[in-house]
């Protein structure tokens, strides 16, 4: 194991350490980070950068310490560094930029004393990689990107111009090229401006997003305008590019980088000049100059052998899977069984002969997710326990990364994509794929989580069943759509009689009418008060049951189970109760909507109105215009009373079960979406048009 420090304390310093000890494990070697010396004051970004580089634990004589900044050591780190030393690893290889050769000899004497022998010592302002300038403690190595160039080539700008018109109007024109796909790397403040004035059309990245060995792969030409000086992720870009012989574009004002690093061609300083730059002189010759890139100085001394050869050899490392992926599936978001309901019977549709999905999944929906079959591994949910709200989600992305293989496909299902699946997929370098519910409420913002939809390769959209109700947020080759994803449930005429017979034995309760509820626990909005009003209309109807469905880990209220024609019934199992019902009263979340038609269930909605849920009101209107279904306000409990009425007492529920006969409802999208997930997970990564509408396996 090679025990990587920093020679000092700062946030930089350990950004550049995860940098480094990233390039290492990128190259083979075995190197982590002693988890007591990450100071608790680091930023989210670096938490998620470090987090599966610590290690506990001492290590032995066969292990060795690697220090950066070793110019910057002061005497309380010293002190730490002691502890390797106790524990009998005593070999040190560090790393410095070194004034003078006085400075140099004063740095190997304490080391020496640290631990107990001489250290190697390499001077980086030596070694320096011609371009960089003075590193500031780590040496700047290039890897070699696993996968190469697939499709269209990947243009990045580096720190463009996102402020002036001229250069703004000039890099929308930029992306709608159809030569070349492109993408900005910048910092987070010019990233957050530029994305409230123009949204997600270009893919946009921050420095801190990914580590440099994940960005490079996803890019065949690199136009930088700034300097790589003071900035070691750009250097280590740039070194990872050079090394998979990619392009390098030097757009400074000056040509300052190409004057002193061979691998850059001088390109445009401006944006605007970018476009014809790069058809008539770059595109047109991409082998070419990639053979100039990989035999310049510049690669050779991004060599990692030229600074690391007092390393041990490294490991073989690994590559991406051939043919057929495993597929792994987390459906996410509160407590998830919609989301987990969805990708599981999405999942039951996959050929026999594919490998069987593996779900990653929060503790809420174990147990839903086994009912059909499949295995699973537990997630953290967030907890006011934690000091910091994304605690858990570090965790969970050390179990996703440990659970996915480079080459497998991760199907994510949610409205949010967490840090922990963005960094998966780019890290693990993952198929991914995201099934993304429309009808967001207008007032909502999602732009963060539409930013991150760059680092899937496919998004299905399951669609709405009523056109009205199904908006674009996004568009491109990537999207796909496909009909509703639902639960079907068949019921024959013999079935009903002989369930509630079962029902009415098993909970000791005859009854002549069924009434089922589905409000949810709360999560987006109280429903007690509902609850207890339906409660006390069926105590005065002696021939109804009414079931409070819940899920099996739910908070109930105590004064529901006080109720005589009332029983709670925790159940992952909603659906075929709602089938059998003569009444439901339910929220209008997607599946329970979309069940509730399918499966030509009378029903009474009652949206849920979190803010930051999809438009669940929009829905029950759409059904109440239709008259497939009744729609009441959480507050109007004299509406609901009156409702209940007229399905229970009149002709109510023979006319909505009319309605619901004649309603002509788009195809099931089940099955699509497995088969689209299945040809990305056997390597069939396009398709033919801008966005597919109903799409069809094997197309």
């Amino acid at each position: 194991m090679l025990f990587c420090e920093p020679g000092g304390d700062g946030l930089r310093d350990f950004e550049e350490l995860a940098v480094f000890v990233d390039q290492l494990r990128q190259l083979g070697h075995e190197a982590g980070i002693r988890v007591d010396s990450v100071p608790r004051e680091l930023n989210r970004n670096s938490q998620f950068d470090l987090a599966r580089f610590l290690v506990d634990g001492h290590g032995g004589p066969e292990d060795m310490v690697v220090l950066g900044g070793a110019h910057r050591t002061m005497t309380r780190k010293l002190a730490r560094l002691r502890r390797h030393a106790e524990a009998d690893m005593t070999d040190c290889l560090a790393f410095g930029s070194f004034e003078n050769r006085q400075q140099r000899i004063g740095v190997e004497t304490r080391l020496s004393y640290v631990f107990g022998r001489d250290p190697k010592i390499v001077d980086l302002a030596m070694t320096a990689v011609a371009g960089t300038g003075k590193t500031r403690g780590f040496p700047v190595i290039g890897v070699k990107s696993a996968s190469g160039r697939a499709g269209l080539p990947r243009v990045l700008i580096v720190r463009p111009d996102l402020e002036g018109r001229a250069s703004e109007r000039a890099l929308i024109s930029l992306s709608l090229s159809k030569r070349f796909n492109l993408a900005v790397l910048t910092d987070g403040k010019s990233k957050h401006a530029w994305k409230e004035r123009h949204g997600n059309a270009i893919p946009v990245y921050h420095f801190g997003e990914m580590l440099p060995s994940s960005l490079a792969e996803r890019v065949d030409v690199c136009v930088t305008f700034t300097p790589l000086e003071r900035n070691y992720r750009l250097q280590c870009l740039a070194a990872n590019l050079a090394r998979s012989s990619k392009v390098l574009i030097d757009g400074t004002l000056d040509h300052g980088i190409a004057a002193r690093a061979d691998v850059f061609v001088r390109g445009p300083v401006d944006v605007a000049g970018l476009a014809a730059f790069l058809e008539s002189n770059i595109l047109p010759n991409l082998e070419q100059i990639g053979r100039h890139t990989l035999a310049s100085a510049f690669s050779r001394g991004c060599d990692p052998a030229v600074v690391l050869e007092a390393l041990p050899a490294p490991a073989e490392v690994g590559t991406a899977a051939e043919g057929p992926s495993r597929i792994v599936f987390m459906p996410t978001n509160g407590v998830g069984l919609g989301h987990a309901q969805r990708c599981s019977l999405i999942a039951r549709e996959f050929a026999p002969q594919a490998k069987r999905p593996v779900f990653a999944v929060f503790p809420s929906c174990l147990r839903l997710v086994k009912s059909f079959g499949f295995d699973t591994m537990p997630l953290i949910g967030r907890s006011g326990l934690h000091a910091q709200s994304h605690e858990n989600d570090i965790v969970n992305y050390l179990r996703l990364g440990a659970l996915a293989e480079p080459g497998d496909t991760l199907v994510f299902d949610g409205g949010y994509v967490f840090d922990s699946v963005y960094r998966t997929v780019l890290e693990k370098r993952l198929r991914g794929v995201w099934i993304r519910r429309g009808l967001w409420k207008a007032e909502q913002d999602n732009s963060v989580a539409l930013d991150r939809e760059k680092a899937f390769e496919r998004v299905i959209v399951p669609r709405e069943a009523f056109d009205e109700l199904n908006f674009d947020y996004s568009s491109g080759r990537h999207l796909v759509q496909v009909g509703p994803v639902v639960q079907r449930i068949s019921v024959s005429d013999q079935e009903p009689a002989s369930f509630r017979e079962a029902l009415a034995e098993r909970l000791g309760r005859p009854f002549e009418r069924l009434v089922v509820s589905l409000l949810g626990g709360g999560v987006a909005a109280d429903r007690g008060a509902q609850l207890q009003a339906l409660c006390g209309m069926m105590e005065r109807r002696d021939d109804v049951l009414h079931l409070i469905v819940v899920w099996p880990t739910a908070s109930v209220q105590p004064n529901l189970y006080n109720w005589r024609n009332s029983r709670v019934v925790r159940t992952s199992q909603a659906g075929v109760l709602m089938a059998n019902a003569d009444l439901s009263v339910s929220a209008a979340g997607y599946n329970s909507f979309h069940e509730a038609l399918y499966n030509r269930a009378p029903t009474i909605f009652i949206p849920q109105g979190g803010s930051f849920m999809d438009d669940q009101p929009a829905r029950a209107e759409a059904a109440r215009e239709r008259g497939v279904a009744g729609y009441v306000e959480p507050f109007d409990l004299m509406r609901l009373e009156r409702e209940i009425g007229r399905m229970l007492d009149g002709d109510g529920a023979a006319r909505m079960l009319g309605a619901l006969g004649r309603l002509d409802l788009p195809e099931t999208g089940n099955r699509a979406a497995a088969g689209c997930i299945e040809e990305l997970g056997n390597g069939f990564a396009d398709l033919d048009g801008d966005t597919v509408q109903n799409y069809v396996p094997g197309r």
